[in-house]
């Protein structure tokens, strides 16, 4: 299984030396065609940026039944709109039943 990265051009860049397989997005709104390009069972893992997770919020739900691909919201290098630490802290609170993290 592999993994994939999907976002801005300056997002992804790095992870190309890594092996990951990396999809860029000129903007936010064309993640939609690339999501629809992806073989989703190639993957065990999918990265995508806050911007992109936001347009795809409504196509990412299905996934969370399924074992893989596990799909990971990170800030964009752009910087954080802070997505990514509220995704994982709804997921989090899914597994263990309450909010470890703690909100402020």
């Amino acid at each position: 299984m592999k993994a994939a990265m999907v976002g801005e051009k300056t997002s992804v860049v790095g992870f190309r030396p890594l092996g990951i397989d990396t999809f860029e997005v000129s903007e936010p709104g064309d993640a939609q065609a690339v999501w629809e390009q992806l073989e989703l069972d190639e993957y065990a893992v999918i990265f995508i940026t806050e911007p992109v997770y936001e347009v795809l919020k409504g196509e990412l739900e299905p996934l969370r039944l399924l074992r893989l691909p596990v799909v990971t919201v990170i800030p964009a290098v752009t910087g954080s709109r802070n997505v990514a630490g509220e995704e994982l802290r709804a997921l989090v609170e899914r597994a263990v039943g309450t909010d470890v993290m703690f909100r402020e």
